[in-house]
Parts: structure tokens; sequence; C-alpha cells
């Protein structure tokens, strides 16, 4: 749950509880309600069998309106076996709505319309924190419809949070620094006056970058359309991954705190942000107080600054003070911004040097592909004749390179999706995967939460069965859950399991040698023989600790048995994954060598 609120996540909680006639502290009891408020959009304990279908057509409605996150619902046992007739559900309405008791779920509430108008209106989930709805007959259906009430300057923030109210707020910043919202939110909608100056703005910009986040997930055409009109280069967050198809000249990669040097570079250096669909999470801004000080000098002097889209009116200001913030979808923004650019009869960009600009840094700073020296190893033959053999280790990094080239080469990248735990395999694969299709990445990232990638694997199978479905994992997150394999086993799930094995918590490791002057604890695996725990499961492996048999190796990981899961065990060498921004550092101020630097103890990364 805490994972889907945090990375936006639409789900649906069913959990038993015990019987409403059950004593204090009966078996199986638990406060759930309670434990689940502060991690969900909505949680609540069922009363009758005749709120369950209004119930859950809400709980389904929230769970996918506005920001999605989960929704968690307590099913008492006697209620699961009351016996749902007509008059339970009569009794329930009448309570709730026409007696208007005021119940924990369902109440009458008077709302105004934009004209003054007052209605009546069902107002569902919590008392304040609640969605309205409007039941009105369909004149083509003889039918009653629902619609849910349209948020107003009056409602409060939940409401307007999931209410795009397509407005936008504009911020005056002098020199001294301090944002002032200027006036009221003027409308955004096409060929409007607030729409016209955000256009001309990214006209003008030298410099401009877009940010895109998740909320760009459902648009990426509007987004490359954009892009590619005005020429401008576009970074992505972690779960913005492949909206924006990396085969691009303008696609600059993931940025942040493991991303890609040159977006954090051009970030750095851009006189235009604009973001749609991301929160400026910490990971991704660095040190927030020297963050985009480009972007801020050209607010001040009137050339530039940031654009912010996002669904929710409580991001407005949140982490960075914007130039104009943008209350909308990604859609309904890049739509109408790419409409009014056709208005305008675009034809030319104003970014051929902030390109060349980006060709340069690419060139000047890869992502290092750690590298070590051949070693020659006496064994013994089939025949049983010992000879000398020529063996490289790997890094995460050079099997991930692997992984990617020959998806790309056979054509396959855009039919895949990955799944990965937490941990440097988890960045690496950002980083080194060629991502082309939205939600192409399953991973947990504001939580970082370890061991979900078999999981996330099972899932997206039996979601997407046509899809060839990878797991990317370290073997620590691979330890913590590795009995799904008998799930995986029963159900004949054919993924593929990539684990990289490096006999340790790696990230960790290399967080204590630079802030905890290498007071090692427990960051080392004893692990199980990966292949034979595989074949107790009946399940195909495959094993390799070299980069000669690595290509073969891969080869039939991918593309052997496309119907049967396989598990792939590659032995890799202790690397760290490069680049890091470091707690408390600038965005551009990245550690690119694996050496040691001076650091701030105290600025340890959670």
């Amino acid at each position: 749950l805490q994972d889907a609120i945090c990375d936006g996540v639409p789900m649906v909680v069913m959990c038993g509880q015990a019987a409403t006639t059950a004593p204090p502290d009966a078996f199986q009891s638990a406060p759930a309600v309670e434990m689940t408020k502060p991690c969900t959009k909505w949680s609540y304990q069922i009363k009758s069998a005749a709120e369950i279908p209004f119930v859950f057509d809400y709980a389904f409605y929230i769970a996918r309106n506005g920001r999605p996150g989960p929704v968690f619902v307590d099913l008492p046992k006697d209620l699961q076996n009351q016996v749902l007739t007509d008059d339970l559900i009569e009794s329930f309405v009448t309570k709730s709505v026409v007696e208007n008791s005021n119940d924990d779920f369902a109440r009458l509430v008077q709302r105004k319309r934009d004209d003054g108008e007052l209605f009546y209106a069902l107002h569902l989930g919590n008392k304040d924190n609640g969605l309205s709805f409007e039941i009105n007959n369909d004149a083509n259906e003889g039918n009653l419809k629902v619609e849910h009430v349209t948020a107003t300057e009056d409602s409060n923030l939940f409401e307007k949070d999931h209410t795009p109210m397509n407005k936008v707020y504009k911020f005056s910043t002098p020199i001294d620094g301090k944002s002032h919202e200027m006036d009221s939110a003027q409308d955004l909608k096409e060929g409007g006056n607030i729409l016209r100056e955000l256009v001309s703005m990214l006209r003008k910009a030298k410099k401009p970058i877009l940010l895109a986040g998740q909320g760009c997930n459902d648009c990426p055409e509007e987004l490359a359309k954009l892009a590619d009109k005005l020429q401008i280069p576009v970074t992505t967050t972690l779960h913005a991954l492949g909206v924006f198809d990396e085969r691009s000249d303008l696609a600059l990669n993931m940025m942040g705190m493991h991303g890609h040097p040159t977006p954090n570079f051009m970030v750095q250096e851009s006189d235009l942000i604009v973001c749609v669909g991301s929160r400026f999470d910490d990971r991704i801004t660095g040190r927030m107080s020297d963050f985009i000080p480009e972007a801020r000098k050209a607010a001040e002097e009137g050339r530039g600054g940031v654009i912010h889209v996002d669904i929710r009116v409580t991001e407005k200001s949140k982490q960075v003070k914007p130039t104009f913030f943008v209350h909308s979808t990604a859609r309904r923004f890049l739509e109408l911004v790419n409409k009014q650019l056709e208005t305008d009869g675009v034809t030319s960009a104003n970014t051929a040097e902030w390109l060349q600009r980006k060709n340069f840094l690419e060139r000047e700073f890869p992502i290092g592909i750690p590298k070590f020296p051949e070693q020659h190893v006496s064994m013994t033959n089939e025949e049983g004749t010992e000879e000398t053999v020529s063996r490289t280790p790997m890094s995460a990094q050079h099997v991930v390179q692997e992984l990617n080239m020959q998806l790309v080469k056979s054509g396959k990248i855009d039919d895949a999706i990955f799944t990965t735990g937490v941990g440097i395999h988890q960045m690496v694969a950002a980083q080194l995967i060629t991502w082309t299709n939205p939600r192409q990445m399953l991973s947990s990232g504001s939580l970082g939460t370890m061991g979900v990638s078999t999981g996330y694997a099972i899932g997206a199978k039996l979601a997407q069965w046509g899809k060839i479905v990878i797991s990317v994992d370290g073997d620590g997150s691979f330890n913590m859950t590795f009995t799904e394999l008998k799930t995986i086993a029963e159900q004949k799930i054919p993924v593929k399991i990539l684990i990289l094995d490096n006999e340790s918590q790696m990230m960790v490791e290399y967080w204590q040698r630079l802030f905890h002057e290498k007071r090692y604890l427990a960051v080392r695996n004893s692990n199980p023989d990966y292949v034979q725990l595989a074949s107790a499961f009946g399940i195909k492996s495959l094993h390799c600790d070299c980069e000669q048999d690595l290509p073969q190796k891969m080869e039939e990981f991918l593309n052997s048995d496309p119907n049967e899961p396989i598990i792939f065990h590659v032995r890799v060498e202790r690397t760290p994954c490069l680049p890091l921004v470091a707690p408390g550092q600038r965005l551009e101020n990245m550690i690119l060598e694996d050496e040691d630097f001076e650091v701030d103890p105290a600025a340890a990364p959670s």
C-alpha cells in the first residue's frame, strides 16, 4: 500500500476481518482501517453487505481518478456471508440518502454550480476527503446517470486534486528571489491569452528542457510532437522511462541521483524547465537551494523560468517555485500547446546550439562500463585433460548492456517489459536499457522496496501475456521473495529472471564506504546455488561467470523456450552504480569515477 501511494499506482485491496459480533481482541482481528489510512487514498470497513456495490464502484473510481493510488476495503467475516437483498439495499439507501444520516460512507450534500444555482449531490467517501456525484436521468437510455461533480474555487483541496481545473497560476519573481502569485488563476483554454504567453516563452527559450514525469505515460505522442516541433531535448524520471523513445536524437534519458550526466548538466544550464507530470522529487533535484540556477535567473530577467504541470493543485510551489503552475493533466496541456503552435504556424526551432551542447556532453560523459582484466585459469575439460582457458570477470553494467544490445538488434525491445528490485541492478537497468514505450519499467521508486521484481514480473506477464517480461534482479532483492518461484512453476508463467549476483548489497556497501569510513555492516550475502534452486522448482536455468560465454548464454536466455520460465544466474563483480549525486550536493556535482571522495558523513543516503 505504501509503495502504491508513493508511486501513484491504482490498486484496490480487499482484506478479511473478524466478525462485527466478535469480542474485543478476537482471533485475527486488527485495526486495519486505522493502520492503512496514512498510506491509502481511502480506507473503509463495510458496515453492511448492502454497501458493497456502492463502495466498490467508488473504490475503483477514486483509485484511478486524480493521481492514482491505493484504496483499502475491510470486510468483516459475518458481512461477507450476509445475503444481499433488494430490501437490504433499499434500507441502506433510505438511511444514508433519503434520511441523510451523515453516514460514514454516503450522505447528501448541497453544492453550488458556477452560475450560483444550488443542488443536492451524493457525497461518497470521507466527509472531508471525499467526492460528490450528481445523479440525473439519462434521456437517451432511460437510466440514471452518475456524474462526478466538478470542483470549483470553493471546493476543498482533496476535491481539486481529483478534478483538474485547467487553470494557470502565474507567479512574479522579483530580484529578491521571492516568488509571489499574481492575481487570480486564468483558464487554460484553446486560444487563451495565458496559453499564448506559455507558448511564447517556449518559443523564445534558447535552452529549454522538457522534464517528463509519470503523468506523461498516457500521452507519449503529444510529448513527442511538442519535442519534435520545437526541437526540445527530453529527460525523464524513473517512472516515466519509455514515455519518450530513447532512440530519438532528442532523448536525454533519465536524470537525477543515478541519472545520465548529460541531463543533469543541461537541467542546471537550462533557461526554461517544462516539468510535465512530475513532482520534483528530491532524487532528481539534488540540493534544492542550488537546483536550476539558470532557469531561476531567466525567470528574474523575464526570459524563462519554470512551467510546472501537475494534476494536483497541492503540488503548486510545494518543492520548486514555478513561473507558471498549470493545474491540468499532461495530455490536456500538451494538446493545447501543440494546437497553439499549429495555429501560430511555427516551422522553425531555436535550439541548434543547445542540441550541439547536448551532443558534446554525451561524448564527454558517457555512462561508464566497468571492465576487468582477462584471467587465465586451469581447468579440466570433458575429456579429463587439464587446459588453460581465458575468463574475463564482468560488471552488472556489462551484462545489462549485452541484454539491451541483443534486444535492440533483434527488434524485440518494443515488446519487452522489465521489472527490477532495488539496488545497483535497478539503476544500471534504468541507465543502460533503451526505453521505448510508456510503463515499460515496473519498479519501486519513491519507497525503494527490495524484493518486488519477481512479483511484479508475474503480474506484468499475466496482464500482458504477449509481451516478453524480464526481471532484472540483484541477489539481495531476489533472495527476499524467491518463494514466488513456486507460483511461477505451478502456473507455468513464462517470465525471464536475470539475477545479477555480486554476493552483496552493493549500493549500501558503497554508501558505507563513502559515508561511514568503510565500517561495513550486513552488506555481504551468503547465497544459495540458484541453478539448484531453479531445478528444485522444475524451472530451466543458465549460469554464466565470464564475458566470453555471455553473448551465447544471453541469446539462449532471451530466445529459447518462450513459453517456459527461465532463470539466468550471472556472477558479477562488486561495482558501484555511477554517476551518483551524493545527498546534499548540487545536481551537476556527480561522482563519475569509482574513487574515494571527501563527503559529508551527515548526508548519508537513506
